[in-house]
């Protein structure tokens, strides 16, 4: 039995999952570094405190580090943008991987289908046509966003960052 899934979305799907982790990692880091600074001592006990949490934790853990280490920094529309950004490449990536797949309605796609059942609205069907080159942008902006956490860690110690 195999899944009526075109091909050719395979490699995209797994280029979220790696992205993800890499941005998942690259999250965990900035947070030891702003729990202990850059002791490579203390680099265990940082990864001792993220490897349990998930990444929505990550994002509320790293937030509140921020804030508490730089308590008057004004950089706080950047911390913003950056929590908005975490939180949508997340959304993106669960979207994803959290779906169905059936066939699509040409032959180079396939049909996400996402089954959820909430509280307030009951179970609720979505059916989004997906080609292989939609699931490639979410791995790109995955990388992007990856990198704009690490970028928004290695200048946070300047004194520029401030301003």
């Amino acid at each position: 039995m195999r899944p009526a899934i075109d091909k050719q979305l395979l490699a995209p799907l797994g280029e979220v999952a790696a992205n993800f982790a890499m941005l998942e990692n690259t999250l965990s880091f900035v947070i030891w570094t702003l729990l202990f600074g850059n002791s490579l001592e203390e680099q265990r006990t940082g990864q001792i405190v993220t490897a349990e949490l998930s990444f929505k934790d990550k994002v509320a853990l790293f937030s509140s580090l921020f804030q508490h280490r730089f308590p008057d920094a004004k950089p706080f529309g950047k911390l913003k943008t950056m929590r908005k950004r975490l939180k949508e490449a997340n959304e993106k990536r669960n979207n994803l991987l959290h779906s169905h797949w059936g066939a699509g309605t040409s032959a180079d796609s396939s049909t996400r289908i996402k089954t959820t059942a909430k509280e307030k609205r009951g179970i609720v069907f979505e059916f989004k046509p997906m080609k292989a080159q939609d699931v490639k942008e979410v791995a790109d902006f995955i990388a992007e966003v990856a990198y704009e956490i690490l970028d928004f860690a290695i200048h946070m110690h300047e004194p520029d960052f401030r301003k």
